[in-house]
């Protein structure tokens, strides 16, 4: 395939993908057109199934009228026969004999009629009812779509929460790890100062029990004492 062939197929590959995309996106709104749509067709539907009923019921009511017609001719050729007029009798079967056509065309009509009227209303009787079924459903998918959409939102919040949360713990780690440092500092430099000063080798001294250290009441006392009777001797 030539590099042309191919990104033409890449272009038409990604216009299926956004089509789909939006098709997925408006998937609800989409199928309450489509529900619509065959509400429409369902109502167009109910009227042809009126005029076909109303067309059969005329039928019907020809149908009735020629058979009374034609019990009237024959009654009347019956009667012109037994008054021996027979070319009057004649025309009577004739009209009896039109009338009898003219009925079993018109029967033949209403049973056309009759069959479309029964299929038409068991085809209506089911598209209502897939109608029916899939607005319920419809329904459902609708209230499960919300219902999905409240998760995904209260999952995002939560996850911001968590989120927010680690960064606090790890916020509240650096400052403490901070003051231990500044902490540290603080002692290497009083070290250093102690150091600079002779402190700290005093103290050392002190430690291994060599130098003097500073006497309490009772090393002030006795050294008094002992000074007290060194001027005595001297006298």
């Amino acid at each position: 395939m030539s590099l042309w062939k191919k990104m033409v197929t890449a272009l038409r590959g990604g216009a299926s993908e956004v089509g789909e995309a939006i098709v997925d996106a408006q998937a609800l709104r989409i199928l309450d057109q489509e529900i619509r749509d065959a509400d429409a067709s369902m109502l167009a539907a109910r009227n042809q199934l009126i005029q076909i009923k109303a067309k059969h019921k005329l039928s019907l009511q020809r149908v009735e009228e020629h058979d009374k017609n034609i019990a009237n001719w024959e009654q009347k050729a019956l009667a012109a026969m037994n008054k021996g007029e027979e070319a009057l009798a004649l025309e009577c079967a004739e009209k009896v004999a039109e009338l009898t056509a003219l009925r079993d065309q018109e029967k033949l009509a209403a049973d056309q009629f009759g069959v479309h009227v029964a299929k038409l209303t068991a085809q209506v009787i089911k598209a209502e009812s897939q109608i029916k079924g899939l607005r319920q459903q419809t329904d459902m998918a609708k209230a499960r779509d919300s219902v999905q959409k409240a998760q995904i939102n209260a999952a995002a919040a939560t996850g911001g929460a968590n989120g927010r949360l680690e960064t606090a713990v790890g916020s509240l780690a650096r400052i403490k790890q901070r003051q231990d440092e500044q902490d540290a500092r603080l002692e290497a430099a009083d070290e250093l100062t102690e150091a600079a000063n002779g402190g700290d080798l005093e103290r050392r001294l002190q430690d291994a029990g060599i130098g003097s250290k500073t006497g309490g009441a009772a090393d002030v006392l006795a050294r008094l004492k002992a000074q007290s009777q060194s001027g005595n001797s001297g006298q």
